[in-house]
């Protein structure tokens, strides 16, 4: 093989690399949020907490673990803009029925703005 030919096929090989890695970040940027969550001012043993956009897009979700949690550990984050929080909390006993346990309160809904940067949010769930 010529050495012309040789460059070729390397320079194609590398355009095409970069044409892949250009492709695989086409996707929308994902924000980390992370805070505490808390049930009468007390943390949270287990639970879960989601953040449903009223726009299309992801949800961003976390597990709460001792009354704080966090996107980009157990989860996925947020685009920003306005979105729906649910958060579902239990007392952490586990059981053979209920692996997180009891649950504290019924399905909490609230809404919040959330920004296009990383941020906190902390929530106290305040029995109804």
């Amino acid at each position: 093989m010529s050495g012309g030919c040789e460059l070729m096929r390397k320079l194609f090989i590398v355009l095409l690399g970069v044409g892949v890695l250009a492709g695989c970040n086409r996707g929308e940027k994902l924000y980390r949020v992370w805070g505490a969550v808390t049930h009468n001012g007390k943390p949270i043993p287990k639970g879960v907490i989601h953040f449903d956009p009223n726009e299309e897009g992801p949800s961003g979700y976390a597990n709460i673990v001792d009354g704080k949690y966090d996107t980009a550990k157990q989860g996925r984050g947020v685009r920003g803009g306005t979105y729906e929080i649910r958060v579902n909390g239990f007392d952490g006993k586990e059981a053979n029925e209920a692996p997180f346990g009891q649950a504290l309160f019924p399905e909490y809904t609230g809404t919040k703005e959330l920004p296009k940067q990383d941020s906190t949010f902390d929530l106290d769930v305040k029995s109804r």
